[in-house]
């Protein structure tokens, strides 16, 4: 069980919103462990409901266990012959949820099961006040199956809902406002309710014990959610591997993977599709022959940069040398993860009005071997904000000078006559508020916990 119901207030406002004007199907999808259960039992609280988590026990087995369940609501034993009739007997119940988890197992049981659930919103339920929920951790086969153009129940869900781990600052409500240990905990959950709860400092030795550890659950998770999204796992997380290793272009990816470049665009989409991979070209150019791909989900970034490399290793019971390198480097992988951070922090400061201007666009910039961590842009207004990320603490003289550098790659962005403004986000920064004097915009974690205790000017 999760420890508590940490953040999902705007989700369970959308599912109250839907409850109430009497949506009649609802879907629910996101990779597993994201908290789609929690959540979904949660908004059970206070309604009358039924829960069903489907089993990979076969369509007639999960019809017994779904009349099981539907007897124990209704305090006495029915049995239906198909989820048709289930159905038309609890139209007669009243205002009711049903929530049927995993359906995606439901599917693989028993493929017509599709087309029953079309006849089942199409004429069963339609003018009851059956709420019924469809949930799934297939990503794909909920996407392809239930919400894809040529599936049965395509355009027939009222509310649609892609759960998504734990933004940084969510994680707040969760681990406290130590951001330092925050970032560290980040860049190996991704926000993702059930590696955090297996871990609780951030320390070390505790991501050793949780990642490089045989029995460990992590040990062996990235490996499972491949096996259970995809066909070819292994060419999956080869092309994974390259990437987290810092080989971002098709090139590069297609050496490493030892495959054809030009079948991997394919692969890559899956994993764009699956949020584990993103492609990104500078933030400067809507389209780009330049664009490189990068591991946009953090635990399957730390994962095959630092348990895959080292699978057969740690297996074999010879961990030292994934331990070797993970001291080693892991504090350099975390300036990526602080990238994904302060990006997270100046789009909250965007909305909250606390900058220059009110910026729509965020990203890299990069060009013949010069690059910007972070470059937001208003491009009604044309102004734009350039900033320089570094995970590390910074005495004043260093962040000038970092910053005098920021204007100069700026002028090479090809944004002439755009009204620039210039910044920095680190670890901590000496001589912060001499800088600030000097109108350079500054930031540290200090001000991490201004931003989420206050709402007066970070």
């Amino acid at each position: 069980m999760i420890r508590k119901f940490v953040n999902r207030k705007r989700e369970l406002e959308v599912l109250e919103e839907l409850y109430n004007r009497g949506a009649n199907l609802i879907v629910v999808y996101g990779r597993r462990r994201v908290g789609k259960t929690t959540l979904l039992r949660k908004f059970l609280e206070g309604k009358r409901g039924i829960y069903f988590l489907c089993s990979q026990r076969g369509y007639e087995k999960d019809l017994e266990r779904f009349s099981e369940e539907v007897s124990e609501f209704i305090g006495m034993p029915v049995r239906f012959g198909s989820f048709e009739d289930a159905f038309r007997f609890l139209t007669k119940q009243g205002k009711l949820v049903v929530v049927i988890d995993e359906f995606p197992y439901l599917i693989e049981a028993y493929r017509p099961i599709v087309s029953v659930f079309q006849e089942i919103v199409d004429l069963i339920i339609k003018d009851s006040q059956v709420t019924l929920i469809l949930s799934g951790s297939s990503v794909g086969m909920m996407e392809r199956e239930v919400l894809g153009y040529k599936a049965p129940l395509y355009g027939r869900a009222r509310g649609i809902m892609k759960l998504k781990p734990f933004r940084f600052f969510d994680m707040v409500e969760w681990y406290g406002s130590d951001f330092e240990r925050l970032v560290r905990l980040y860049g190996v959950t991704w926000g993702v309710p059930r590696y955090m709860e297996l871990l609780k400092d951030g320390s070390d030795e505790e991501i050793i014990a949780n990642f490089f550890e045989p029995t460990a659950f992590l040990f062996n998770e990235a490996r499972l959610l491949l096996m259970e999204e995809l066909r070819n796992p292994t060419t999956y997380a080869q092309i994974i591997e390259a990437i987290a290793l810092g080989k971002t272009r098709l090139t590069e990816i297609s050496q490493y993977a030892m495959m054809e470049a030009k079948d991997l665009p394919a692969y890559l989409r899956v994993l764009q599709n699956l949020g584990i991979v993103k492609r990104e070209v500078p933030v400067t150019k809507r389209v780009s022959k330049r664009g490189i791909y990068t591991i946009e989900d953090e635990y399957f970034r730390f994962y095959y940069r630092f348990v895959s490399p080292h699978y057969e290793d740690i297996e074999g019971l010879n961990p030292e040398p994934a331990i070797e390198d993970f001291r080693k480097n892991f504090n350099t992988y975390l300036g990526t993860t602080f990238e994904k951070v302060a990006r997270e922090f100046l789009i909250m400061l965007s909305a909250k009005g606390h900058l220059p201007s009110l910026y729509h666009r965020f990203g890299r910039w990069w060009h013949k071997g010069e690059e910007i961590d972070l470059v937001a842009l208003n491009e009604r207004e044309k102004k734009a904000l350039f900033v320089e990320v570094k995970w590390k603490e910074l005495k004043e003289r260093e962040a000038r000078g970092v910053l005098k550098d920021l204007e100069r790659k700026a002028e090479l962005t090809g944004l002439d006559g755009w009204e620039k403004s210039y910044g920095l986000v680190a670890k901590s920064v000496e001589g912060k508020e001499e800088l600030r004097d000097d109108g350079w915009l500054v930031w540290d974690l200090g001000d991490f916990e201004r931003l989420i205790s206050s709402k007066t000017q970070v």
